[in-house]
């Protein structure tokens, strides 16, 4: 029970420190784990999902803790909301006792100084215990309804059902909750023979593999562990990249001459530099310790056709002016297409928030095209869905500029019927990728 008591402890603890300094989740779950890197895989994976599910599902937690409380969630002390939603949590899904679900979130409430409101949790919990198999979100078809049942905010489900049919938003929405696993590339011409024996030392290692329809050079990998103790990986063998970041990189044009300009965390640019040994890679961010990491991985990955540089994406550097054969822009965006992935991205996402990114993907949009030579290309991704953000994006910047798309040199059978000349999008949920929007353009000239 001590070491029971303690893994809902750190994940608390966890909770309660991301509340208070709004640090991104996957930043704080990877530190805490590292923290705690003498707790055994499992107890980790613990404490890992109880974070990850009390934030990704906090909307619902919450919607279904009013029902039985007599005091509202938003009237609570933030300790004792938070350890009802993991509480809640546990009942609901994960595969733990129920009576260990609330004597344990007791026990919490007494630790952090709370005893007075010990039997509040206690009796919130077993009401909720006794109910759970009769708890239902009523379903309407509506925005209320995917705002409850995905833990969406109303304002990003509005958003997304006004460009896309009710039944797709649900899919979508659905998706982000969904077990996920990642996505793994081999690198750039390893033998058939060692790609398998890659695939059977992950077997042995425990892990889940399985193929990604249309990508010949991945697989999808669940309860992956520790990917730094696997020696292919540490050699730059294999490396995390989700299929629509491949998809991008495989329809980047050959130059001689390429500039990714908003390069981190790095994938893309060493993708394209193992596609184009010849080719010269400049790895743009503004961030320093970007930069650095960026530049540790490309030394794992063996790259010496690569080098990072500190530029801001939004500002002209006279002496780039068409000086690149391609430019590639994955512009930062509303990120709705991996909150499955980032589970608290949607929760900071707002009206202004987006109309300010509209805006920083203008400007650089505008400054990075004047780098591209005239016959040259220029790449624009991102991790979203909105439409906004994507082809209406595009399209006014086609309006303006002396670009047109170009075709699209790689799409796989199986997602030809999403790809339009010159640009695809990705649902997660609907394909087996994040969401992602990719635009190939050329200069004229």
């Amino acid at each position: 029970m001590n070491k029971e008591f303690e893994i809902r402890r750190i994940a608390l603890e966890t909770l309660l420190e991301k509340d208070r300094q709004s640090v991104p989740s996957h930043v704080l779950i990877k530190a805490v784990l590292d923290k705690y890197d003498y707790l055994s895989n499992f107890e980790k994976s613990i404490i890992g999902t109880l974070i990850k599910g009390v934030i990704e599902r906090k909307i619902e937690l919450d919607y279904i803790i009013n029902l039985y409380s007599k005091t509202k969630t938003s009237k609570m002390k933030p300790v004792i909301r938070t350890i009802l939603e993991m509480g809640v949590y546990q009942i609901l899904y994960m595969e733990v006792y129920d009576t260990a679900a609330v004597d344990l979130s007791v026990m919490l409430a007494k630790k952090k100084g709370f005893t007075g409101l010990s039997g509040f949790v206690n009796g919130v919990l077993r009401t909720i215990v006794r109910n759970k198999d009769t708890i239902a979100i009523e379903e309407t078809k509506d925005a209320k309804y995917l705002h409850v049942k995905y833990s969406i905010p109303e304002d990003v489900v509005e958003l997304l059902i006004n460009q896309y049919p009710f039944e797709t938003v649900e899919t979508i929405l659905k998706a982000s909750l969904d077990s996920k696993g990642l996505h793994l590339r081999f690198k750039e011409n390893l033998s058939k023979e060692r790609i398998e024996e890659i695939k059977d030392e992950l077997l042995k290692r425990g892990c889940q593999i399985s193929d990604i329809e249309g990508f010949d050079n991945m697989i999808k990998i669940s309860k992956t562990g520790r990917l730094s103790e696997i020696p292919a990986f540490n050699k730059g063998e294999i490396t995390i990249q989700d299929a629509s970041s491949v998809l991008m990189c495989k329809n980047v044009p050959f130059g001689k001459n390429i500039l990714d300009a908003c390069a981190a965390p790095g994938g893309k640019s060493a993708f394209i530099a193992e596609r184009f040994p010849d080719s010269k890679i400049t790895a743009c961010d503004i961030s320093v310790d970007k930069l650095l990491t960026m530049a540790d991985n490309f030394n794992r990955l063996k790259l010496k056709n690569i080098k990072t540089e500190k530029q801001d994406a939004t500002e002209f550097r006279e002496e780039w002016a068409e000086a690149f054969d391609v430019v590639v822009a994955d512009v930062p965006c509303s990120g709705l297409g991996v909150i499955g992935k980032k589970q608290d991205i949607k929760y900071r996402l707002s009206k202004e928030g987006i109309e300010s990114l509209l805006l920083l993907q203008e400007q650089i949009l505008n400054n990075v095209s004047k780098y591209v030579k005239k016959g040259g290309y220029l790449c624009y991704s991102t991790c979203t869905i909105n439409k906004e953000e994507n082809i209406e994006r595009i399209n006014s910047f086609l309006s303006k500029e002396d670009y047109v798309f170009d075709e699209l040199t790689f799409v796989p059978d199986n997602l030809k019927e999403y790809a339009n000349k010159g640009n695809i999008q990705l649902l997660q949920g609907i394909n087996d990728t994040d969401g992602f929007f990719i635009a190939v353009l050329k200069k004229n000239g």
